[in-house]
């Protein structure tokens, strides 16, 4: 039995998610589909990542067992004959120990979500960034990130689900910080983990926060406010992008 990863980037609108589901498109699904066709036998993947319906990827990987060596050269060339059409392109396949897992493995991951104040200027990039017409102070947004860096129980910026009332909402935001970069505004986000919608609703909390909307003492220390205001709207998934995922040495990813 063999390991083997594929890095991919996909158009998320294209697809319900990644996760597979029953009788609608998913990342998941489509590239398990097209292994089993090219392979010949069943063949399950794991992601590193479950990205929302609509979230794209630059880099996201999965990896899967197979019993046989593999011509990687030719099995990328016959993915991306299936795949990219379908919006999904693989950029690598390699073989890796069999101790690699894309989700288990991964150290941490980056998300970007992408703004723009002109809608005129970047209409051609619809949907792909979110359009915002206020001014937004950039002393704010940097004092407002530097209040969500480190490790801290983010659950004023979960999904409110009573199902499951103890779920480990601790993550670790190890960098967050913006670009701009030709009139756009790039939000980014480092992290060990990141929970449903998260980085979506920081991203509005973000822009309040450069609007003056929120209370400087909050900013520098939110997650000891009771009722932290701006948290739970959820932006468009469309401007949302899974830059990379970040492994240890046993990959070269």
């Amino acid at each position: 039995m063999r390991n083997y990863v594929l890095r991919m980037g996909y158009i998320g609108r294209n697809f319900y998610g990644f996760q597979k589901q029953r009788d609608l498109p998913t990342i998941q699904g489509s590239i398990e589909e097209a292994l089993t066709r090219i392979l010949r036998v069943p063949t399950s993947v794991n992601g590193a990542s479950r990205t929302d319906r609509g979230v794209n990827a630059f880099n996201q990987h999965v990896n899967f067992y197979f019993d046989g060596e593999i011509d990687l050269g030719k099995l990328k060339k016959k993915l991306n004959s299936l795949l990219a059409k379908r919006g999904i392109l693989i950029k690598e396949a390699q073989e890796v120990d069999m101790k690699f897992h894309s989700r288990k493995s991964a150290e941490g991951k980056v998300y970007a979500y992408i703004l723009s104040s002109c809608r005129e200027r970047d209409f051609f990039l619809s949907p792909y960034v979110y359009f915002h017409h206020s001014e937004l102070d950039k002393d704010l947004l940097a004092l407002a990130m530097k209040g969500l860096k480190g490790e801290h129980d983010f659950s004023v910026f979960a999904n409110i689900d009573k199902s499951i009332p103890h779920r480990n909402n601790v993550c670790n935001l190890f960098e967050v910080g913006f670009i701009e970069k030709n009139g756009a505004l790039v939000f980014y986000f480092f992290g060990n983990r990141f929970l449903y919608h998260m980085v979506r609703r920081m991203v509005y909390y973000l822009i309040k926060a450069g609007e003056g909307a929120i209370k400087k003492d909050y900013l520098e220390a939110p997650f000891r406010v009771n009722g932290l205001p701006y948290t739970r709207q959820v932006l468009p998934p469309e401007p949302l992008f899974l830059v990379n995922v970040i492994y240890n040495s046993l990959t070269k990813f």
